[in-house]
């Protein structure tokens, strides 16, 4: 091969014929030594290219800027493409969201979505106060903790709670009655808070109950509003 000839020694002069590097000290030296012009810095073999800001520079001359806005500046009215939309398209759309941040785990799922949820009482309650009540917007003035009690020591424990509350103008409170998980069947303690405020006897002081927000135990406890004084009967016809 010629690569393999052109290292072959020259034995009448006792060396390589070929000397590519010979002389290689001096070249280097005197390119150390030779002024570089300006516009010369990138062809000069063994000299520093031109800096970041100088290619740069160089590369964007002739550029001219565009003329009109700018261009990272938003259009006008672009964060209110949802006020734009129709009412029912504004609807879904805050639909998707909060489903969205649900999924995500940014939101808390709302107690009345839950199966466990109740509210009441039954009959002429009013869905506006129920949802103040289910958000919290009541201070809770006394709770009644029922968890490891029997169904008929929990019955006695919710009517004399309810009898001192109502004595004490109380005029919100809650039963912690947990969510029954560890019961065989129903949660014997829930069904029992939910009776008693439907057919006890101090129904008629219930003006609303539902369960508790999230932060505040769910299904596993029940807000109770009271009334400051009884409810009439409604004659039968």
């Amino acid at each position: 091969m010629k690569y393999a000839e052109s290292k072959k020694h020259d034995s009448s002069r006792g060396g390589l014929t070929i000397r590519p590097f010979e002389g290689l000290a001096e070249k280097l030296q005197a390119l150390k030594e030779k002024p570089v012009k300006k516009q010369d810095k990138q062809e000069v073999p063994g000299r520093s290219l031109l800096s970041d800001e100088e290619l740069f520079l160089r590369a964007m001359n002739g550029v001219m800027p565009i003329k009109g806005k700018k261009r990272n500046s938003p259009p006008a009215g672009a964060g209110n493409t949802e006020k734009k939309l129709p009412a029912e398209d504004r609807e879904q759309v805050e639909a998707l969201k909060e489903l969205r941040e649900l999924v995500q785990g940014k939101r808390p799922i709302p107690v009345e979505k839950i199966p466990e949820y109740m509210d009441g009482p039954p009959i002429n309650s009013d869905r506006r106060l129920l949802k103040k009540l289910r958000s919290g917007d009541f201070a809770i003035q006394a709770y009644c903790e029922l968890h490891g009690l029997t169904a008929d020591q929990a019955l006695k424990v919710c009517d004399g709670f309810m009898a001192d509350s109502l004595m004490s103008n109380r005029r919100c409170i809650a039963y912690i009655h947990g969510r029954g998980r560890s019961s065989p069947g129903r949660p014997v303690l829930k069904e029992m808070v939910k009776n008693f405020l439907n057919r006890g006897r101090f129904r008629r002081y219930i003006l609303a109950y539902c369960s508790a927000p999230a932060w505040d135990g769910g299904p596993g406890v029940t807000y109770v509003l009271l009334r400051k004084r009884p409810a009439k009967k409604t004659k039968k016809r």
